[in-house]
C-alpha cells in the first residue's frame, strides 16, 4: 500500500508538471498494486483510472482515455451514486474525450448528466463559469448532431 501511495503521489506531481510519459508509467504501475490490495472496484482504483485517462487524453490517446474514463465513472458511480459531486471531474473530462472522438450522442448524454449535477450543486449560482462552459459544450454537440434549434437554445443560455 505504501508503494502504491508513493507511486501515485509521484505520478500526480509529474502530471502537474506536464511529464505525461512518466506519469503514465507510474499510474500503470500503481493500478495493479491498488487492485491487489483494495480490490478491483475500490474508489482509489477509480481515481487512478481517471488520472491515467487524463494523461492519455493529454497525450492524444483518446480511445484509451475513453476506456479508462468509462471504467472510472462506473466505479465512482457504484461507490458514490449517480448524483454525487465527485463524478463532476470525470464527467467533464469524459465528455471532452467523447467530443474529440465524435461520439456526439454519448457526449450529449454525459454533458447533460454533468449539467444536472452542476446545477444541483451550484447552490443558486446558475451563472457559474462551469455551467456557462457546459452550455457552450452542449450547444456544440447538438449542432454537430444537426440539432440547430437545441444548439441555439444552449448558445443563448451561454450568452446570457
Amino acid at each position: 500500500v505504501q508503494v502504491a501511495s508513493t507511486l501515485m503521489n509521484l505520478a500526480v506531481g509529474l502530471q502537474r508538471q506536464g511529464d505525461y510519459d512518466q506519469a503514465k508509467v507510474l499510474y500503470q504501475r500503481t493500478l495493479p498494486l491498488q487492485q491487489k490490495h483494495y480490490g478491483q472496484n475500490h474508489v482509489k482504483v477509480a481515481f487512478t483510472l481517471s488520472n491515467l485517462a487524463n494523461v492519455l487524453h493529454h497525450q492524444g490517446d483518446y480511445d484509451q482515455a475513453k476506456v479508462h474514463f468509462e471504467h472510472a465513472l462506473h466505479l465512482m458511480q457504484k461507490h458514490f451514486g449517480q448524483y454525487h459531486v465527485a463524478l463532476l471531474p470525470i464527467l467533464r473530462n469524459f465528455g471532452r474525450v467523447l467530443g474529440v472522438l465524435r461520439c456526439y450522442s454519448k457526449a450529449e448524454k454525459v454533458l447533460r448528466w454533468q449539467l444536472s449535477l452542476q446545477l444541483k450543486h451550484a447552490a443558486g449560482r446558475k451563472e457559474s463559469r462551469a455551467i456557462i462552459q457546459l452550455y457552450g459544450a452542449l450547444g456544440a454537440v447538438l449542432f454537430a448532431q444537426g440539432d440547430e434549434n437545441g444548439a441555439k437554445k444552449f448558445f443563448q443560455l451561454r450568452a446570457n
